[in-house]
């Protein structure tokens, strides 16, 4: 067997099965197929997996000018994985395409055709490196449901969302922040991306509890929301992964958290015990949650399509399937319902998604307010750093596509405060 050939026969599958059967990175069989390489082999894996997703609009462009004839999947794979390595990696085109050539006769495709069109795309790849993709390249569900998007924003997410996530890091009090042993580039008191890429596990206040990863747009909201009295009921009522509960628990405050998922839920107090916090933790269906106990705020980061993550899960694109949308939508209208219903008098339910689609969000809202006069939308409360996150927010919601931020990259996301008056 050709050096590097199993484990890119490895990537083969794994993009393969996120292509054709919708898992994702995460998923058990992948995470076991990946645990079984050796450390250097998993940074490779992750390294080509990550780009090929990103970047397989740009090679399926470089593709189409060099293979006229329809490609089979495993045949369109292998070509997409071997040209990411080659243009956008720098690998060693010798390497890469001897090792195709041999995964292409094991899967019994057209190793000839891979062959020849590797060669011919290696020699022009100082060129295909400025391939440029535009909005209309992009899969057709994604496009039907962003038409709402201005012509500046469609041109800010092309250019944004290929690009590798940067590290933001939220830390338990100002002391930890002031007292962190690396560079930081500070969003507010608590929190700042880390300036130089680095495992965190690696670093001694992680492994002591200090701080936890929470992308900026998922922190802000919380960040933002004044707590003036510690006695207030609140619900994680979707929790998982985690940190809007550590964001609030540092804070001071009584938390209840809850997730369905099981797994996340194993996650989650994994966390709990390396931060030292403590908590009510639920493993329910908020939907079926009981009426008979009411909170004071209630946090819904609902399912969504994801897609203000797509820096992080570019496997949203690259799966033959868009998200189930009319599912989706179900859920997420469900679970406002169920959240007015435990709610107290002057009670306020934030309602997160990871998305900017107007289905999952202005819609969301607009119809639950329609629905529930005694909620209305509260004006997004916004602290000191207001100026530097202007474009963030307007005065009753948060909305941002994948952005920049202080030279650093954010997810998507929105936020609205929906507060009851009776």
């Amino acid at each position: 067997m050709i050096k590097g050939e199993k484990v890119r026969f490895d990537i083969h599958n794994i993009l393969f099965s996120i292509y054709k059967f919708n898992k994702t990175l995460n998923n058990p069989s992948i995470k076991k197929t990946i645990g079984k390489h050796k450390k250097e082999d998993v940074s490779l894996i992750n390294n080509v997996a990550l780009n090929s997703m990103r970047l397989h609009i740009h090679v399926l462009k470089i593709i189409n000018i060099y293979i006229k004839k329809k490609l089979r999947d495993h045949e369109k794979i292998l070509l997409i994985s071997a040209i990411t390595q080659i243009i956008y990696l720098g690998f060693k085109e010798y390497a890469v395409i001897n090792c195709t050539v041999e995964i292409a006769k094991k899967l019994k495709v057209y190793h000839g055709l891979i062959n020849a069109s590797l060669k011919k795309i290696s020699s022009d790849k100082l060129k295909l490196r400025e391939t440029k993709i535009t909005f209309n390249d992009l899969p057709i569900w994604f496009k039907s449901r962003a038409d709402s998007l201005t012509d500046i924003q469609k041109t800010n997410f092309i250019n944004n969302f290929t690009q590798e996530p940067s590290l933001h890091l939220v830390f338990k009090s100002k002391d930890k922040l002031e007292n962190f042993e690396e560079k930081i580039i500070k969003t507010s008191d608590i929190s700042g991306f880390l300036a130089d890429k680095k495992n965190i596990n690696d670093i001694k206040s992680f492994v002591k509890g200090d701080w936890w990863v929470q992308d900026f747009s998922s922190f802000y909201p919380l960040h933002n929301l004044e707590i003036k009295d510690k006695n207030k009921k609140f619900l994680d009522a979707c929790a998982a992964p985690g940190g809007k509960s550590f964001q609030l628990l540092s804070r001071k405050v009584k938390l209840d958290l809850n997730d369905k998922n099981e797994s996340r839920i194993k996650t989650i107090k994994s966390n709990f015990k390396r931060l030292k916090f403590e908590t009510k933790i639920f493993n329910d269906d908020f939907i079926s949650f009981k009426e008979n106990k009411k909170y004071d705020c209630i946090i819904i980061d609902a399912p969504c399509s994801a897609i203000g993550t797509i820096r992080k899960n570019p496997e949203i694109f690259f799966k033959l399937k868009g998200p189930n949308f009319k599912n989706l939508n179900i859920l997420q209208e469900k679970m406002l319902d169920k959240a007015a219903k435990l709610l107290n008098k002057n009670g306020l339910i934030i309602y997160m998604v990871c998305s900017f689609l107007d289905n999952e969000t202005l819609i969301q809202i607009n119809n639950f307010i329609a629905k529930n006069r005694e909620f209305k939308v509260s004006k997004f409360i916004k602290n000191d750093d207001q100026r530097r996150y202007s474009k963030l927010f307007n005065k009753d919601y948060m909305l941002t596509l994948p952005d920049i931020i202080l030279n650093y990259k954010i997810d998507g996301y929105f936020a609205a405060f929906l507060r009851k008056n009776k």
